[in-house]
């Protein structure tokens, strides 16, 4: 069986011509996309007549999942941690296979996370502008004051930090990990109502005793908005809230707010409710509400952000072909073995 295998994020995820080895009487061709497709209708053209689909961000969604326009389609794989670009459900009616990368990314993620922790509790990206753009060094001798929390308390160090991680999947076990190394307190949240359980703590309990609240969570139902004004305001005024779990999960205008009123002491966000997002004087409606600031109000706010990259690394972008690797050709072995069987 011949096979076209069109990789929608090649310019994201570049997938090498030699990566696949399939088994006999399977043999494909690799689309590969280097530049991302502007429309719905350029992804629906690209992949009209696709066995498989490998995608990243490019949604994977409504008309082109209609069996008049991918009749051929089979399987879809994302090149991520999660499906979300993807209409599951619409999918699986149809009998398409959805596979995805899980734990691709588990190490790179935690490292982005503790770059973040260190960028938030010590105002690193503040100063650096401070010093750059300005003469307040000069002026003021010290700028050992632009550390300390809204409440005029310099930061703290790692021992005497409790780190409350909320999801506690592969990311969230390797952050426990790193930080307990760093001698952090850990909390592992329960879900969100629950009660205490073995090796989990209330939700409640950990946004209100943690330093520093990590959220590395899916994306669903029982998570969009989890954390709201309600839980920001549980939270201590030196605490930094770390995003790196996806866009929906924290309110992101509460958390505007919280920011501008010092009620905690910092946030440090990967994800954004819509994304790409302009920021600062480029801001239109529409855009992420976390990113109505700009560099100034910013670093005043101890906000620190990065665009959805904290995956990125030579270690994940391994780990995701060999995984789309193992997708395709054990697909096509159990495609073989059914056959055979007939």
């Amino acid at each position: 069986m011949h096979h076209k295998i069109v990789a929608l994020d090649a310019w994201n995820v570049p997938i090498p011509q030699s990566l696949l080895q399939l088994p006999e009487p399977h043999t494909f061709e690799l689309a590969n996309h280097t530049t991302q497709l502007a429309s719905a209708e350029a992804v629906q053209d690209a992949v009209r007549d696709a066995t498989v689909i490998a995608t990243t961000v490019t949604p994977v969604k409504g008309a082109v999942l209609d069996a008049s326009n991918t009749p051929n389609l089979q399987l879809i794989v994302a090149i991520a941690a999660g499906t979300d670009c993807i209409d599951t459900e619409r999918a699986t009616a149809r009998g398409i296979k959805v596979v995805n990368c899980p734990g691709a990314n588990t190490e790179t993620v935690a490292n982005h996370v503790l770059a973040m922790y260190f960028a938030g509790r010590r105002h690193l990206v503040h100063l650096h502008n401070t010093v750059l753009r300005t003469d307040e060094w000069t002026r003021k001798y010290s700028l050992s004051s632009a550390l300390n929390d809204p409440k005029g308390r310099p930061p703290m160090t790692c021992k005497d930090e409790t780190v409350g991680i909320v999801g506690y999947g592969a990311i969230g076990r390797r952050i426990a990990e790193l930080c307990r190394s760093l001698d952090m307190k850990v909390l592992i949240a329960g879900r969100k109502g629950a009660p205490a359980s073995p090796g989990r703590t209330p939700l409640t309990q950990v946004l209100a005793e943690s330093s520093v609240v990590v959220l590395c969570v899916p994306r669903g139902p029982d998570t969009l908005g989890l954390i709201s004004a309600q839980e920001l305001q549980q939270m201590t005024e030196h605490a930094l809230l770390i995003n790196v779990s996806r866009g929906g999960i924290v309110d992101e205008d509460a958390l505007l707010d919280a920011l501008r009123a010092g009620s905690i002491g910092g946030a440090a966000t990967d994800v954004f409710l819509k994304e790409p997002s302009n920021a600062g004087t480029l801001w239109a409606e529409g855009d992420s509400p976390l990113l109505k600031v700009d560099a100034d109000e910013a670093g005043r706010l101890n906000l620190v952000v990065t665009p959805h990259v904290a995956w990125c690394s030579t270690t994940t972008f391994h780990n995701y072909l060999q995984a789309f690797k193992r997708h395709v050709e054990d697909w096509c072995l159990q495609a073989s073995d059914g056959n055979s069987r007939r």
